[in-house]
């Protein structure tokens, strides 16, 4: 029976060898089980691109059990390990990026947070920007919760600044040489973005830093929005069509950053785990719904959760967020 529901799956990142030094919660799925879980969607459902999402959004018709795989970010891994995947198995996803970061070789905010929390000998930070608060080291994973909720709810936040503290106050060194070095070994380049998309990957928008919207000035919200379509343009030769919101938070009817999206040229735009989609019914093109996936997710449970999307799980990184 087919499915009355259109389901988009979001990943980020595989496991790294080692000991991990960046944030465990964005480490979604291991190679063998992305594998696993392409085998099965292609065996039970039709898998789509931003064409379908982007034609679903206009009220037509999507193929019968429909969904899409979708990454956010650019991690280096989605080209080393989901490229190959997808490929022998004739898949296709959505790759997300935040442009700035890889174009110019900056650590994504929550890696470099975690970075600090995990390296810091201190029992704890103090920090006075944007106001005074001590924060225990001793539970690391709250202390990382903690200071990454303040990062994306705080408005107007001069991140540079409140990285450059947390890192003084934990005792922590960095540097951009540093920050190039991890660059390097964790984010792809333009060659490889580049590779996703004559391979017949969707490429799409992440903004540029991944800044939460809700947070930013009017300035700052174009160039994230804007710039970001720019940059995939001038790289990519094609201008995305699709934005996926930093965080997931869906947009309100008469929220500005819905025009300041719609005003960016882009088509849709897709919040994170917040659940499927029917497919009866209208659809907010600017609140396309996504379900985030767990670490060594059975193929059986992958079934049932596109079954009945009310199993699907909460990602800490939403409800943190």
């Amino acid at each position: 029976m087919p499915s009355s529901w259109l389901s988009v799956l979001t990943y980020h990142r595989f496991p790294s060898a080692g000991e991990e030094p960046f944030d465990d919660e964005v480490i979604d799925v291991t190679p063998e089980c992305f594998e696993r879980q392409v085998v099965c969607l292609k065996k039970y459902f039709n898998l789509v691109g931003v064409d379908e999402l982007c034609a679903f959004a206009e009220g037509k018709p999507l193929p019968p059990n429909a969904v899409a795989i979708t990454f956010d970010d650019g991690y280096l891994d989605n080209y080393e390990v989901a490229l190959p995947i997808l490929e022998r198995h004739g898949a296709k996803a959505i790759f997300f990026l935040a442009t700035g970061c890889v174009g110019e070789r900056r650590m994504y905010f929550w890696d470099r947070v975690a970075y600090i929390v995990k390296r810091s000998g201190r029992p704890r930070v103090r920090l006075t920007y944007p106001f005074t608060v001590e924060i225990s080291l001793s539970d690391r994973k709250l202390a990382l919760e903690r200071l990454l909720r303040l990062i994306k709810t705080h408005p107007a936040l001069d991140l540079e600044r409140f990285l450059d503290e947390l890192a003084h106050s934990a005792d922590v060194a960095w540097s951009r040489h540093l920050e190039r070095s991890f660059a390097e070994r964790l984010l792809m380049t333009w060659d490889h973005v580049r590779a996703l998309h004559r391979a017949g990957m969707d490429v799409q928008s992440h903004t540029r830093s991944h800044r939460v919207l809700d947070t930013l000035p009017a300035a700052d919200l174009l160039d994230e929005l804007a710039g970001s379509r720019a940059d995939l343009e001038r790289e990519v030769g094609e201008a995305p069509r699709a934005i996926a919101y930093p965080v997931g938070n869906q947009i309100g009817e008469n929220s500005p950053i819905r025009a300041a999206v719609a005003q960016a040229g882009y088509s849709i735009g897709l919040s994170s785990n917040t659940g499927s989609n029917p497919l009866h019914g209208a659809i907010d093109r600017y609140n396309i719904r996504r379900q985030a996936v767990e670490l060594n997710l059975p193929e059986a449970y992958l079934l049932a959760m596109l079954t009945m999307p009310s199993l699907a799980h909460k990602h800490p990184w939403q409800v943190a967020g």
